[in-house]
């Protein structure tokens, strides 16, 4: 069976950081489930980044069960960030997941969101400049582009985008299927 990976996707969303992800961990062989995280009114799966990229979700984050997933990875974008700090489905959803010590990542902004939902509490952490004075926590990693503690991963911005979906390739899929897919993509 696939490991299955959640991306919430919310309004304002960096699309560079979901994309990165999405394709490395599909070229590796994960599952990997989009969800729409918007009000719990709107019925569209279609989902706006911060500079008007729409991409169709497959489920609304109502409709997760987190029992059924490996992980969950959160891209930034300051709007998007905003979003899913407001989403009591992911809410939810992170909690589960963390009690269990399943995965739980975030890049750019979105570390706040795992603050806010009280998953980023006392680990070793980095993300986007300036975030860090919004999290409560002394741990950050400034010279780190990547930092794991525990199923806490987090990374800093766009341009770790890629660094980040192969690190999270290699923890999902392991380091040989990881490497194939960095080889074929002229990473190595």
């Amino acid at each position: 069976m696939a490991t299955r990976v959640l991306i919430p996707l919310a309004k304002g969303f960096e699309e560079i950081e979901a994309i990165c992800v999405i394709d490395v961990l599909r070229r590796v062989g994960c599952e990997v489930i989009l969800a729409a995280v918007d009000k719990e009114s709107q019925e569209s799966l279609v989902v706006e980044s911060q500079s008007g990229v729409k991409i169709v979700a497959d489920l609304k984050i109502s409709e997760i069960q987190a029992n059924n997933l490996d992980g969950v990875v959160l891209p930034g974008g300051w709007e998007g960030t905003q979003n899913l700090i407001a989403s009591t489905a992911l809410h939810a959803i992170l909690s589960e997941l963390n009690e269990k010590e399943r995965i739980c990542a975030a890049i750019c902004a979105a570390p706040l969101a795992l603050f806010k939902h009280k998953i980023l509490t006392n680990q070793n952490f980095t993300c986007y400049p300036s975030i860090e004075k919004e999290i409560d926590n002394p741990h950050y990693k400034a010279d780190s582009n990547v930092v794991q503690d525990g199923n806490l991963i987090t990374s800093r911005g766009p341009a770790t985008a890629l660094e980040f979906a192969f690190f999270l390739a290699r923890v999902f899929a392991g380091e040989q299927k990881s490497q194939e897919v960095q080889t074929g993509m002229l990473s190595v």
